[in-house]
């Protein structure tokens, strides 16, 4: 197995500031565009408030479990360590898109979509990594079958969604998309809290 070192350690520092400046900036676009909401009307205000809410807990929930993960296999000066590390990076920028798309005027469900399962293919693949890495076997399929299971949730609610909305409910264009939105982001939402569980009870075990 590699041995963790020091420097190696001194990433997660680094990431950590990456994570800030994504939350700062998330922050600061969306503050506008709350209070635009707040005078558009309550229904407005409260969907924005929503996929707001939704998106920060998405973040919130890689950024601990982030840690928590880094404790168990931790970085090591090694090719796959920096392999991993370089991913953490793309994982960060996704996630600073993921707000950008959610903390918006009008956000787009699918870009919020596209952008969230991409990020669960990212975390696949770091999983693989990182057991890789440190030589573990065993209990992979509790590790990566979560992120495959929730972008197949992601896309199949929103795809039965649409069909329900257009046919049933007789939704127009704005209503449908607005209706996919909601559910994306109540989507985003569970898996944040299912995932933020299922890993604190896998570090207690």
């Amino acid at each position: 197995m590699a041995t963790p070192t020091e420097h190696a350690q001194k990433w997660i520092w680094f990431l950590d500031v990456v994570f800030g400046a994504v939350v700062a900036l998330g922050i600061e676009k969306y503050e506008p565009v709350i209070r635009a909401a707040w005078l558009d009307g309550a229904c407005s205000f409260a969907l924005s408030l929503f996929v707001g809410i939704s998106i920060f807990s998405f973040v919130a929930y890689d950024v601990v479990v982030y840690h928590k993960l880094a404790e168990k296999y931790p970085y090591c000066l090694t090719a796959l360590g920096f392999v991993r590390f370089y991913l953490d990076l793309v994982m960060a920028f996704l996630l600073y898109v993921l707000l950008v798309n959610a903390l918006q005027a009008e956000p787009d469900w699918f870009a919020i979509l596209v952008t969230v399962s991409i990020w669960h293919v990212a975390a696949v693949a770091w999983h693989l990594i990182a057991r890789i890495e440190h030589k573990v076997s065993g209990g992979l399929g509790r590790a990566i079958l979560p992120h495959v299971l929730a972008i197949a949730i992601y896309w199949v609610v929103v795809f039965l969604a649409g069909a329900f909305g257009t046919k049933v409910m007789g939704l127009d264009d704005a209503g449908l998309s607005t209706y996919k939105l909601f559910l994306a982001a109540a989507m985003i939402l569970t898996v944040s809290i299912f995932r933020w569980n299922q890993v604190f009870r896998e570090q207690q075990a």
